[in-house]
């Protein structure tokens, strides 16, 4: 009986912990997209403005790349914890 209520503490402890990661990283994803978007409008305004602003848009590309590799790095940690989650 203990042990039985020890095991079904853990295994709630676990659950919650996996929520918690997954509740993190979904959190990621959205700074990662909020910070694409951005980046996206200032490369637009960099590219059409009438200087051709070209150091902004390198400034925006680098940020969008860093935004992209966030985003994927998120991603692939959001599915590591579901498919750990079902196991």
């Amino acid at each position: 009986m203990i042990v039985e209520q020890r095991t079904s503490k853990r295994l709630y402890e676990l659950l919650a912990e996996q929520v918690h990661l997954e509740t993190v990283q979904m959190a990621e994803q959205e700074t990662a997209r909020q910070l694409i978007a951005e980046t996206s409008q200032k490369l637009s305004a960099a590219i059409q403005g009438t200087a051709n602003n070209l150091q902004g848009a390198k400034v925006a590309q680098t940020m969008l790349s860093a935004g992209n590799a966030k985003l994927n790095a998120s991603t692939k940690q959001l599915a590591d914890i579901k498919r750990e989650r079902k196991n």
